[in-house]
This record gives structure tokens, sequence and C-alpha cells, in this order.
């Protein structure tokens, strides 16, 4: 049974704690008392423990407001796009300039086990569909599988501790050298991909 939807005066309140989480984690980091969010977003401690029973619980619930607000549309502007690679592009610039501003969020989120896999698929698979889709079209190379692109994300993401922490767009290069890479002209072979294991990310 799906779960049932919050009372408006829950749901303001609810949105008033992830606001205000988010605020606090990003000045403060994760250790942050939950006492000072409740102050943060004007609601009483015990409110916060009812919505959110622990730290785990609204850290995830700032990641996915985040990525509601800054993934989600891009997600749906890149398949509408005609060039599947133009989406491709476009969606890697939307999640490696998120994770590259939001560095504090993502450290805060892997200190308590809130950044999984199940939330990261959520942008890894329409991905995946627009790679499928490129090469159809013939502006990927064939032999990709879906299970590359985690590995390729995070291959751009591993470039980030390279560089000031939002103060650099640095990581730009290699997405214009990853999607050369992702090209059909000149690929040399693959070796076989195997599955991606259900981990924790660590970005």
């Amino acid at each position: 049974m799906p779960p049932q939807p919050l009372r408006a005066d829950a749901a303001r309140n609810a949105r008033r704690i992830v606001d205000a989480a988010y605020s606090v984690f990003t000045a403060g980091g994760v250790t942050v008392p939950m006492e000072e969010i409740a102050a943060a977003a004007g609601v009483g401690v015990a409110t916060l423990y009812r919505r959110f029973p622990h730290k785990q619980d609204l850290v995830r619930a700032v990641l996915e407001a985040r990525f509601d607000e800054a993934i989600a549309p891009v997600l749906s502007r890149a398949a509408s796009l005609d060039d599947p690679r133009e989406g491709v592009y476009v969606a890697l610039e939307a999640a490696v300039g998120l994770a590259a501003a939001e560095q504090p969020l993502f450290a805060a989120a892997n200190n308590v086990g809130a950044l999984t896999m199940d939330l990261a698929w959520r942008f890894f698979s329409p991905v995946a569909a627009l790679v499928t889709a490129g090469q159809a079209s013939g502006v990927f190379r064939p032999d990709l599988v879906p299970d590359d692109v985690p590995r390729l994300v995070l291959m751009l993401l591993g470039t980030l501790p390279s560089f000031p922490a939002g103060a650099s767009e640095g990581w730009r290069r290699y997405l214009d050298l990853l999607m050369d890479a992702l090209g059909p002209v000149g690929a040399s072979e693959l070796a076989p991909a195997s599955a991606v294991a259900d981990h924790t990310p660590h970005i």
C-alpha cells in the first residue's frame, strides 16, 4: 500500500526541516545536533524526530530534495533533446557540477551512510537509456553497457578532490575527455564489463 500523503501542515513542517537541515549541514557538517536543526526550522525537537527519527533519514531527505531540484529537471530536458550525445553531456554536467558545489553535503551523506546506490540509480538509469539511444544513432561506441555508466560517473567525481573545493570547474576538462572517449571513432576493444555491486558511493 503506498504511503499516505502528508497533511498540509505536516508537509510544510517537513519542508522547513529539510531546508533548514540543508543550510545547517552545508555550514557545519553532519555533526550539528538535531536540536540546532529543529531551532533553525522553527519546529520542536519532537516534531523533527517524529518526521525524521534518525539523522540518516534527514540527510537522505536533503539529498533527495537537492536531486529533485537540481538533477531531475535536467534529466527530463536531456531526454527531450534530439541529440543523445548532448543529452548525456548535460546530464553529466549537472551531476558533477552539483557534486562539486555541494561537497560538504555529500561528505555528510557519506559519513552517515545516506548516499546509497538506489538513490544513485535514479541518475544512472536515465543516462544509460540516453547512451543506448546514442548507440542506436551511431554517436556512441557500440560496446558500452549500462553498468559502464556508474563507473564513468565515479571516474569524473574522482577528479573533484584534486581541485579547490567549490572554487574550480577544472572537472569540465575531464568531462570533455570522457565524452570524446565514448565516441565510436578510433575506439579500442574493451575488456568485458562486470556488474556493479551494491555499495555506498564515495564522493
